[in-house]
């Protein structure tokens, strides 16, 4: 019995802050797992850290406690618009491992997933955030996890298609989807309706099929030849004002145009689109192909206050920048292909011209779960190379 004692005051003081301590206990103990602790206010000190760490929990089965969730703020802890843009994400991760999870509510400083089993089968989940909660970033929660799993998935979600603070869809589906590819991700996103902020709406049809065993490694490292232009804009709204929206669609496509034209650019094909839709709003995306890199930019449309020219500037003078010196991806990018460098079989390289704190933080994360090593080296030509050993995780 005196030998059971500092054991038990051991758990007992690791478990100090959860709800269900016994069941905790239990779930640890049979898996030999002790709980991981993440610290919410490193780097970015964001959602991307939520938004990794349950994705990493969920596939490596591993317990985790995240605290000081924004604890560098004035007002620290989760608030509306943090559990508007991660809870949607973080709830379907624990419906794929059915996980548990404390903490998950406003003015929290504290979160615990306990995973268990990754399901095996079809994911036929929909999510519905009934808020404008970015639909892009519960992708990024939830397509590493899929991609894990034996069967093909299905997830509707509903939310926002194209808010602030998050990729847009076309973005997604245009430049991270064919980058995602290259380490053998397979998937497609059907957008059966636009959402804005604040009232969402939107929804969205993600579908998976499971990696062939591993993530393949990726070299993007060779910029390749001048590159050819695609460009997605859009615009929806009421439908009484679809003559105005289709003119201005077309103003953008001109000015962009117009714009990368003066730089060099002269491949360029723009596709445009206005839709009904219950609110109003819009976006631009860039796509620049170069044969061996994808590098792409985008600017929202705000109804209220963008212009033909402030949206036309926005998204052309980001991807001229990364052309301008050869970078392979755009920042952005980047920090989404991070913990697929890190699960990946083998070792990846990826040139960029800048590496965000976005960035910076996903690496964090990827090596505070994996034994995963990324190595950052700055080159002759003022470009960054991001290079990872991936430790080879396999399908479930």
């Amino acid at each position: 019995m005196n030998v059971c004692i500092p054991y038990l005051l051991f758990w007992l003081t690791v478990f100090s802050n959860f709800d269900h301590l016994s069941k905790d206990i239990a779930l640890v103990s049979e898996r030999n797992m002790p709980v991981k602790i993440i610290d919410g206010s490193v780097l970015e000190g964001g959602g991307q850290i939520l938004r990794l760490s349950v994705a990493f929990s969920c596939l490596l089965e591993q317990p985790i406690l995240i605290n000081k969730i924004r604890a560098g703020r004035s007002n620290p802890g989760l608030k509306p618009q943090h559990l508007a843009d991660n809870a949607p994400g973080i709830q379907l991760v624990k419906q794929m491992c059915n996980a548990t999870t404390n903490g998950d509510r406003q003015n929290s400083c504290e979160l615990t997933f306990q995973p268990q089993t990754l399901k095996m089968g079809n994911f036929n989940l929909n999510v519905n955030s009934q808020t404008a909660a970015s639909i892009p970033l519960m992708i990024q929660s939830a397509l590493p996890v899929a991609i894990f799993s034996n069967h093909n998935s299905s997830i509707t979600m509903k939310g926002g298609t194209d808010v602030s603070f998050s990729p847009s869809m076309d973005y997604v589906k245009n430049v991270l989807f064919p980058i995602y590819k290259l380490f053998g991700v397979h998937c497609e996103a059907f957008i059966t309706k636009r959402g804005f902020y604040p009232k969402g709406r939107g929804e969205v049809i993600l579908t998976v099929n499971p990696v062939n065993e591993y993530l393949k490694p990726v070299e993007i490292n060779n910029f390749g030849a001048h590159p050819s232009i695609k460009g997605f804009v859009f615009i929806a709204g009421p439908k009484h004002q679809n003559n105005k929206n289709n003119q201005i669609v077309q103003d953008i496509a001109t000015a962009v145009k117009n714009k990368l034209n003066l730089s060099g650019y002269h491949k360029i094909t723009i596709e445009t689109e206005v839709r009904d839709s219950d609110g109003s709003g819009g976006s631009l995306v860039l796509v620049a192909d170069s044969g061996t890199c994808l590098i792409g930019s985008s600017a929202l449309y705000d109804m209220r206050k963008s212009t033909v020219n402030s949206i036309t500037d926005e998204a052309c003078d980001k991807l001229l920048l990364d052309l301008e010196v050869k970078s392979c991806v755009d920042p952005n990018a980047l920090d989404n292909l991070i913990i697929f460098m890190a699960l990946a079989n083998g070792k990846s390289r990826v040139k960029c011209r800048e590496i965000t704190l976005h960035s910076k933080t996903a690496i964090y994360i990827a090596e505070q779960f994996t034994d995963a090593k990324f190595k950052i080296n700055k080159l002759d030509d003022g470009l960054n190379e991001i290079i990872c050993e991936g430790i080879g995780l396999k399908t479930f």
